[in-house]
């Protein structure tokens, strides 16, 4: 191969290489931002869904709680990082429960794929933005069980409701 031949191709290869890192780069905790907020899940009694911090430090903080006939059944607290090798991972400690990792496998600007095989339930969590006002999150085992999975459908809503009158 001739050496203008070569120079010629050069700025394809770069252009390659650049693709090719960009694709291969981690996802980013930002595309996450939309969870910002309060999620009511549909169909269940009011306080029943998550709430998820602002987007500070490279972490969004998420709280959920199950809510039946007027009491508190279940609960978690979620922690979303984004470390500094480039994992994203969701921390997950239900109702007081150790903590459980898992990494981001697929993230973009409407869904995130969190999986930890190892784990007995779930190995994988998803989330879904639908819209603006709507998200979908669902709990599975990673070889695509549908018996063995829960939808999670959940609509926007404001933060801090009304203070209970004393």
């Amino acid at each position: 191969m001739s050496n203008r031949i070569a120079l010629s191709l050069l700025p394809l290869l770069l252009l390659a290489a650049s693709a090719h890192t960009q694709a291969a780069s981690p996802p980013k905790i930002a595309q996450l931002a939309w969870l910002t907020g309060c999620w009511q899940l549909d169909g269940h009694p009011e306080g029943a869904g998550e709430q998820w911090s602002t987007l500070a430090g490279g972490t969004l903080f998420g709280s959920s709680r199950s809510v039946r006939d007027g009491r508190t059944v279940g609960f978690e607290f979620m922690q979303l990082r984004q470390h500094d090798d480039g994992r994203l991972v969701l921390t997950a400690l239900p109702s007081g429960q150790n903590p459980t990792d898992f990494n981001a496998t697929h993230v973009d600007d409407t869904e995130a794929v969190f999986e930890n095989p190892a784990n007995d339930f779930p190995q994988r969590i998803r989330y879904r933005r639908l819209d603006e006002q709507r998200a979908h999150a669902r709990i599975e085992v990673a070889q695509d069980n549908p018996e063995q999975a829960v939808d999670f459908p959940m609509h926007r809503v404001a933060c801090g409701g009304p203070v209970p009158a004393r």
